[in-house]
């Protein structure tokens, strides 16, 4: 069946005629008030008269990249610094008990970043560093790590239950867009999780016989204030540098993440203000058991992050002023103190060249905990740091010279690896455009 919308001419106007086609995929966007859980608009589909189901309440997806704020949440609630320094090389996660497979993720163009800063690390979405976090930054072992993960996660109530295999930390785990938003507006409320809802009262002949519980918000005890305030910048920085820097104008505004899954089967961006919380979701339904990807280069950055932006614009007119991020709370400022930092070493800085205001954790006499070299040695980050230097002069050695055409970008050509002893997972981060893990039926990106 073919649509046509006709437009009459008049005048000097000719009559036209338009073709339409329905669109098969799909799409949900939440817009949730952060401090009550008011969801203040909502659309589940394309359309309710061709689908009843709501996908922002009803269905779970993989969420990708999206879910990664819950592992540096963690490791910031642990004491870790935004400028603690992790690796980005490979590293192999031995067996969960009673497991036989170890997890080794590698980036899929085989490439790393050696040494980053946690804000570095999530502002782009790095997927091996967030791995190394699994080892001694959030507990002392892996699987402790991954157990500590999936409280926190059901503490926050992103799932009734957690599924514990080392791929939850990369959005292996289908999750509510409504859940995840609620997620988020904990971290602008510092903790403070609302319960969402779109009924207030029923009243019946006069008498109100149902009101939401205004008391219904629930505080996530196990991580303090500071450490929300903390990712709440390190998000605003996904914007200013990250993958969501199409909309960088916005980073005063709004902190966020993008997330995209298996070869850009849902695209994902869930961004926040002082005021709400809007998640946005886009993908092809799978209840077929059919996967389909929304196309090369669909992650939630190109995707959903435009759809995000008018939805943004629209509530800042029509329902909450447009101001920058608050600062920390009183609570969170007595165990906070904000100085200049080089953005790229973490250092101090005491210059302009570079440099960046960031909150660091005090101990009790105000003095900042410096954790910057816990996870990895002053010669573990020398060493790092030579390597890298050593590639790019091997790179550039090995460019193309004399205007000889360079060779031909990966772009979104994917290898399956066969599942051996090890468990081979592949990233691309071409661009910085995305990236994803391969696993035998999953590749989160953002």
């Amino acid at each position: 069946m073919v649509l046509t919308h006709v437009t009459d001419g008049s005048g000097k106007t000719a009559t036209r005629a338009d073709l339409r086609v329905r669109p098969v995929v799909q799409g949900a966007v939440v817009v949730l008030e952060n401090k009550t859980g008011r969801i203040l608009a909502m659309t589940g589909g394309f359309s309710y008269p061709l689908s009843q189901l709501n996908r922002a309440t009803q269905a779970v997806r993989q969420p990708g990249s999206a879910i990664k704020p819950l592992s540096y949440l963690a490791a910031l609630g642990k004491g870790l610094q935004p400028n603690t320094l992790i690796s980005d090389n490979p590293i192999t996660l031995p067996p969960i008990a009673g497991g036989r497979d170890y997890w080794t993720p590698k980036n899929y163009d085989r490439s790393s970043r050696g040494t980053l800063t946690l804000r570095q690390a999530l502002e782009n979405s790095r997927n091996l560093a967030t791995v190394h976090l699994l080892d001694g930054g959030i507990e002392s072992k892996p699987e402790a790590s991954l157990n500590r993960l999936c409280d926190l996660a059901v503490e926050a109530q992103i799932y009734r239950e957690c599924l514990r295999y080392y791929p939850f930390v990369l959005g292996a785990e289908p999750v509510r867009p409504v859940d995840l938003a609620a997620f988020y507006a904990s971290i602008a409320n510092e903790g403070l999780r609302p319960a969402p809802h779109v009924v207030e009262s029923i009243e019946r002949n006069g008498v109100v016989v149902y009101r939401h519980d205004s008391k219904s918000s629930v505080a996530i005890k196990s991580v303090d204030r500071a450490a929300f305030y903390q990712l709440k910048t390190m998000l605003q920085g996904v914007l200013a540098r990250g993958t969501a820097r199409a909309i960088a104008g916005l980073s005063p505004y709004v902190a966020g993440k993008t997330g995209t899954s298996d070869e850009e089967n849902d695209a994902w961006f869930v961004g926040f203000t002082n005021d709400v919380t809007v998640a946005v979701w886009i993908g092809y339904d799978n209840a077929d058991g059919v996967r389909r990807t929304l196309g090369g280069g669909s992650t939630g950055g190109h995707v959903a992050v435009p759809i995000f932006e008018p939805v943004i614009q629209a509530v800042w007119a029509y329902a909450a002023p447009k101001v920058a991020l608050a600062p920390p709370s009183p609570e969170a400022k007595r165990q906070l103190a904000c100085k200049s930092v080089d953005l790229e070493s973490g250092e101090a800085q005491s210059g302009r060249a570079k440099a960046f205001s960031e909150c660091f954790r005090v101990d009790r006499k105000g003095k900042t905990i410096d954790t910057q070299y816990r996870l990895m040695s002053h010669e573990e980050v020398s060493h790092a740091k030579h390597d890298r230097e050593d590639g790019a002069v091997r790179k550039a050695a090995s460019a193309p010279r004399n205007g000889s055409a360079p060779a031909p970008n990966s772009g979104n050509a994917w290898s399956q690896h066969p599942w051996g002893p090890q468990q081979q997972w592949s990233w691309q981060s071409g661009s910085g455009h995305q990236w994803r893990d391969d696993q035998r039926e999953w590749k989160p990106s953002w």
